[in-house]
């Protein structure tokens, strides 16, 4: 499946996670909260997830995670969890933080399509790297996910672009597959540099 024809981008989106954030040592970090470390954590995280991230609770959640676990879901041990998990997902990496600020500066317009919790949705807009979105699409306040195809015709109703100016960067492929039906310019994210490299071939920041 390839892109649109070329079009000058009117608006660059970014995924969040793996793509902006990406956690070290999440899991660990996670297990250090509870009674014992289980290996079994990461997952048990993804075997629940979807339900939060279209707006599920974090109680129900984490009871269910823990549930899983075999281990109490007391109202600290959620509170600290939540706490590690929504740092974890909205605290970018430096290379992320300044490609961001190049096209802020360059006057691109800048938005944030991400599954993610009503806890990570507050926090992410509160954060320094907030200052250069000026779109913000989520998952938990849409109750629409990635790669749902009704999520992407959503942002691009409320956009009020042409589809094919909408440049998307994901790290999976279903999402980016969804994005390029939806008639999005959609990029598999790689790396940072190559990140850049793309968005400096587009003309959206100069060259280095």
């Amino acid at each position: 499946m390839t892109p649109p024809a070329a079009t000058a981008p009117s608006v660059v989106i970014f995924d969040l996670g793996e793509v902006l954030a990406t956690p070290p040592d999440l899991y660990a970090s996670l297990a250090a909260c509870l009674p014992h470390r289980p290996e079994a954590l990461e997952t048990a995280y993804w075997a629940h997830r979807d339900a939060y991230d279209r707006g599920g609770t974090a109680h129900a959640f984490w009871s269910s995670v823990l549930a899983d676990l075999g281990i109490p879901a007391t109202p600290g041990v959620i509170a600290d969890l939540v706490h590690i998990d929504t740092q974890a997902w909205t605290t970018v990496r430096p290379d992320a933080m300044s490609l961001l600020a190049a096209l802020s500066d360059s006057g691109i317009r800048v938005g944030i399509l991400s599954n993610a919790t009503l806890e990570m949705a507050t926090a992410a807009r509160a954060t320094p790297w907030g200052d250069y979105v000026t779109d913000w699409f989520f998952s938990c306040e849409l109750r629409l996910a990635k790669p749902d195809a009704a999520i992407y015709h959503h942002v691009t109703n409320e956009l009020a672009l042409p589809a094919e100016s909408i440049l998307f960067i994901d790290d999976r492929r279903a999402n980016v597959n969804s994005a390029l039906d939806a008639g999005w310019n959609a990029h598999l994210w790689t790396s940072g540099p190559d990140t850049a490299g793309l968005l400096t071939d587009l003309g959206l920041l100069q060259p280095v």
